[in-house]
């Protein structure tokens, strides 16, 4: 399967970890130590609609509609 690079505006983020990457491989990954898990359960999202809580954790994000 070839590596999926997010378009311009979206990322990946791990469903389970919250990491980011601009690529479901993590080649261009935007968080540190995103790994097989996180390509595996990723999605991609608008990289602008992304809501952290203080302690900077995802808490709410708009996701990009898969056809």
């Amino acid at each position: 399967m070839r590596n999926k690079v997010a378009p311009e505006g979206q990322v990946y983020v791990c469903t389970v970890c919250g990491k980011f990457s601009k690529d479901k491989y993590g080649d261009q990954k935007i968080d540190p130590w995103w790994d097989e898990s996180c390509m595996l359960h990723c999605i991609l999202i608008y990289e602008n609609s992304v809501v952290k809580d203080d302690q900077g954790n995802v808490i709410s994000v708009n996701f990009v509609e898969q056809k």
